[in-house]
């Protein structure tokens, strides 16, 4: 009799386990969505769409998973997997804050929260194969993670130092240093992190076999001045990475959203050998980029521009009139207008438009 409860147990922590990882997949592809076409005028309506996702989801999580004994092959994974839970559930709750002129700081609490919910969850990834795929595109099959060697791969954090601020570093699991890897250098938006930012590139790089280097800004957002100290940042970082891991310098391209759409003008133009071509997000022409254009600097790399009909921070006239110039004095500009989008996370949009881009481009 003892051990047959000890089954029953063992397969109810299984039941309770599979319904768990349906409801927060649910809720991750949902709160992803969100964050990607987020504008003002709409977040009633999307705190009602997470809230008929969510439902009681937590609230049951902590009442009937959390208590639950689990057998002996999962013992390990129950508690970091109530952690990461705990994360997600206080970035559905921080993201339920009432409207207010308040909230906006609310969300990037929210954001911070919801970023390191899901690092937990990749880390488990191997135990929960229902999430598992999340980290894929559709169809993609996971990377096989190569035998232990030299290197770290998956997520590297680096801490700044005198000559660079910090960056997020994803390798993918199956790197070998004979096969030098594509990398996509994405800059966060005012008042971003790398370490957040950085996951509107992993599924799309880790399905496609990319490296991925998210810097930090010095400050709140990047210096904007040329000579510039965060570009200044962003080339070591490269010189790091690059003297580390097994870089294809043909196959590296910068892409950034919003502040980190301007810099991405900026430090491509100032540095326009370094990359195969640039992708602007929901970005503008800075000042500062005058004299390089007047200069015809960077006029070799193609330019990808990605706007939102409903961008509420610089409204779309602005992206307009920037392909327009850039076009005008022989820059090669494609232009992709966005009928329903606003100025929020690409997540998507990195998925279907960017990358096709990048790898249209024939090695520099």
């Amino acid at each position: 009799m003892a051990n047959q409860d000890i089954n029953n147990q063992d397969i109810n922590y299984a039941d309770r386990l599979t319904s768990l990882q349906k409801e927060v997949l649910e809720f991750l592809r949902t709160f992803e969505s969100i964050q990607e076409g987020l504008r003002p005028g709409i977040l009633s309506e999307c705190q009602a769409r997470i809230v008929g996702v969510v439902s009681d989801t937590f609230r049951r999580f902590e009442s009937s998973f959390v208590p639950l004994t689990p057998p002996d092959g999962m013992k390990e994974l129950h508690q970091p997997l109530c952690n990461a839970i705990r994360e997600l559930a206080k970035a559905y709750e921080i993201f339920m804050s009432k409207p207010g002129p308040e909230w906006t700081l609310a969300f990037l609490h929210s954001r911070a929260a919801f970023c390191r919910g899901l690092y937990q969850l990749y880390e488990l990834r191997d135990q929960l194969p229902l999430i598992a795929p999340h980290f894929l595109v559709d169809g993609a099959r996971s990377p096989v993670t190569s035998a232990p060697g030299a290197v770290a791969t998956g997520f590297i954090q680096r801490q700044r130092n005198q000559e660079r601020s910090d960056y997020t570093l994803y390798i993918p699991e199956d790197y070998s240093p004979d096969r030098p890897l594509p990398l996509i250098v994405a800059l966060h938006g005012g008042y971003g992190q790398g370490y957040e930012y950085v996951w509107t590139w992993l599924r799309t790089a880790r399905s496609r076999g990319y490296a991925i280097l998210a810097p930090k800004s010095f400050d709140v957002t990047w210096d904007m001045m040329v000579p510039s100290s965060d570009a200044r940042s962003v080339v070591r970082m490269l010189n790091e990475v690059s003297n580390e891991y097994s870089i294809d310098p043909a196959r590296v391209y910068l892409t950034g959203l919003s502040d980190g759409g301007i810099f991405t003008y900026i430090l491509g133009l100032e540095q326009p050998q370094l990359f195969r071509g640039l992708a602007v997000i929901a970005g503008v022409l800075h000042l500062t980029l005058d004299p390089m254009l007047r200069q015809g600097r960077g006029k070799d790399t193609p330019m990808l521009v990605i706007h939102g009909v409903h961008d509420f921070i610089f409204p779309v006239a602005y992206a307009r009139q920037t392909c327009n110039l850039l076009t005008s004095i022989g820059y090669n500009v494609t232009y992709k207008e966005l009928p329903e989008w606003g100025h929020a996370y690409p997540y998507s949009i990195n998925e279907r438009l960017v990358l096709p881009w990048f790898e249209s481009l024939p090695p520099k």
